[in-house]
């Protein structure tokens, strides 16, 4: 082996042994190692008391706890949602002139002697049941029995027609008419009392059976709210205001209905007794459309009498609807005068929602208004006759007037779509002469026309398609039908 040999395999050698070496000592450290861990420190540990307390001590596993948080106090709760306003309508329905000449007078009596006039009403009953106010303008002035009967100029109409518009379920009565003073002063008075005494129910206005007369009411809703930040129905706190004098006003001049909490508020004035003077001591008694001269009493027809206005103003602040009936305009004639269009206006501007008006025995149109204020109202100029003797075809087509109010959460107001004019035809025969009824224009045949009393009374007949064209000309979109008025009802 040569010497370069022999020193790599010493080198080699040497690096085995170093090796060996090295895993002794490991291996030797390892044990070592074990044997503390498992013999000599478990038998320390025992002996010494303090390892009690370096033990970590190993708790059994349990669910982690809350503390519970009450979050009820820090939410609000949400507000309720107020109820919808359950919307509704009211109905008002009048007709015209209750006009009692003789014939019809002596038409109700029976066999008996007595008298019945329920036939007057028989064919709008239907009507009358349906609407929630019911007007009737009873022209011819029932002054007692006692003075006996008369017909035109001066009527006089038996009691027992008052018991028929009873019966009939009519709400109001009209009695300020051009005829109302035909049996003077105590006639007016017989007249008023007669319903107010027996039929407390009907409400009269028109007249009044004392000058002093003191029909005290409360102002609408916002009048105390406005005042006192009290709803009239916010009970008992409104029951415990100490009122002031104003808070209670005088409405003797017209008479107020209430419907479902809906105040409406009627009114009715005559432009004139048939005098062109306003007769003395009459001021209190009926309700007067038109001024007077102070000296010579003389009337002037051409300007309203200012109270009119301020009935109408009052009126307006007291209730929900106003309804202002006059008696007015020129007989016989189809069209509104001019002091009819300019009162017309100066009641809507004071506050009138609709004006129905009577006196002409014939229809004029009806009219939506708006004033040069920018105020409007629903005006029927004239619905006409409604029972009567008259001759002239023209005389026998007449109107119901139905009108529509609507009520939800903002008020109430006249529903246009739903208001108008039934078109009626009185029936009349003759030989002798007989009042069959009063029809809806569409049940009015042409038979009927044909043997109206008319053709036989004057030179003037009646066929369907003059009393359509009527229909057409004055009460035009304003027409209803049967249907619109019971199907809304």
């Amino acid at each position: 082996m040569t010497s370069s040999e022999m020193k790599n395999y010493l080198k080699k050698k040497k690096r085995k042994r170093a090796a060996l070496v090295s895993v002794f000592l490991a291996v030797l450290a390892l044990g070592l190692a074990l044997g503390y861990a498992f013999l000599i420190r478990p038998a320390f540990l025992e002996d010494d008391p303090r390892a009690a307390d370096t033990e970590v001590q190993q708790e059994p596993e349990t669910e982690p706890e809350f503390q519970a948080i009450d979050v009820s106090a820090n939410i609000t709760e949400p507000e309720p949602e107020p109820e919808p306003f359950d919307e509704f309508d009211i109905h008002v329905m009048m007709v015209g002139d209750d006009l009692l000449h003789m014939g019809l007078v002596n038409q109700g009596v029976q066999p008996d002697g007595t008298r019945n006039y329920d036939f007057l009403f028989k064919d709008i009953l239907e009507f009358i049941d349906a609407a929630d106010i019911a007007i009737v303008n009873q022209e011819s002035p029932i002054a007692g029995n006692d003075r006996g009967f008369s017909g035109y100029p001066a009527f006089n109409s038996p009691t027992e027609a008052a018991d028929a518009i009873a019966k009939a379920g009519f709400d109001v009565v009209l009695t300020a008419t051009n005829h109302t003073y035909d049996q003077g002063l105590n006639g007016l008075i017989y007249f008023h009392d007669y319903f107010t005494t027996n039929y407390p129910e009907i409400s009269v206005v028109g007249t009044h059976s004392n000058p002093n007369e003191d029909s005290r009411t409360s102002h609408n809703g916002s009048y105390w709210l406005d005042k006192y930040g009290v709803s009239p129905n916010d009970r008992p706190r409104f029951d415990d205001l100490e009122l002031a004098p104003e808070d209670l006003v005088n409405t003797a001049n017209f008479i107020i209905k209430e419907v479902n909490g809906v105040k409406i508020s009627i009114l009715n004035y005559t432009y004139s007794h048939n005098w062109a003077t306003w007769a003395n001591g009459l001021d209190g008694y009926l309700n007067r459309l038109c001024v007077y001269d102070p000296g010579s009493r003389e009337l002037d027809f051409n300007t309203i009498n200012p109270e009119v206005l301020e009935d109408i103003k009052l009126a307006r602040e007291v209730s929900d609807i106003v309804i202002v009936c006059p008696h007015w305009g020129y007989e016989y004639s189809f069209e509104p005068c001019a002091y009819q269009k300019d009162f017309a206006r100066q009641m809507i501007d004071a506050g009138a929602d609709v004006i129905i008006g009577a006196h002409p025995h014939i229809v004029e149109p009806v009219e939506y208004i708006t004033t040069d204020a920018g105020n409007s109202g629903l005006c029927y100029y004239s619905i006409g006759n409604f029972i009567h003797c008259q001759v002239p075809n023209y005389t026998s087509f007449e109107g119901l007037a139905w009108v529509s109010i609507h009520v939800d959460e903002n008020g109430a107001h006249v529903d246009l779509e739903k208001s108008g004019a039934l078109p009626l035809v009185e029936y009349q025969t003759w030989g002798p002469l007989v009042i069959q009824g009063v029809y809806p224009l569409e049940d009015f045949t042409a038979d009927m026309a044909a043997t109206h009393a008319c053709n036989f009374r004057s030179d003037k007949g009646m066929t369907l398609d003059l009393l359509n064209q009527w229909n057409s000309s004055y009460f035009g979109g304003f027409s209803l039908t049967k249907e619109d008025i019971l199907g809304a009802s």
